[in-house]
């Protein structure tokens, strides 16, 4: 949508293109709304506030960019929303040796438990509980 209104396509053609390009479902039933706001003549943001599109800070910025220059500030909106994606992707990144050390150490005590516990019994000539005269 960007490069096309940055190349002077108006914002009815740019959300009409950017339609055909998307393949989500519930992204292409917002921008059809969308259209059919920027028809009757209501804003075209509306349905993306309604269906909390990003968080709030991405819908002021898309209003603020009506108001002043609107390729400007979506690119200004697509930097902001690259350093968002990069600070999740570093929290993931720094959880995500813990989860796995956990779930390694669950596997070595479900087998340690589930495996080795009765071999050992079998080897060592008793049953599990057969001292206590079951």
């Amino acid at each position: 949508m960007v490069l096309n209104l940055e190349n002077g396509m108006r914002i009815q053609d740019a959300i009409e293109v950017s339609k055909n390009v998307c393949k989500n479902l519930v992204m292409l039933s917002i921008i059809e709304s969308s259209i059919n706001n920027l028809l009757i003549g209501r804003s075209w943001l509306e349905p993306f506030e309604k269906a909390h599109f990003g968080n709030s800070m991405t819908t002021e910025m898309l209003k603020i960019g009506m108001q002043t220059d609107l390729t400007e500030m979506m690119y200004k909106l697509l930097e902001f929303m690259e350093a968002d994606i990069e600070n999740i992707l570093k929290k993931i990144i720094k959880v995500l040796p813990e989860l796995t050390y956990a779930i390694v150490g669950a596997a070595l005590i479900f087998v340690t438990l589930v495996v080795l516990v009765p071999c050992i019994e079998v080897y060592m000539g008793g049953f599990l509980f057969d001292t206590y005269g079951y």
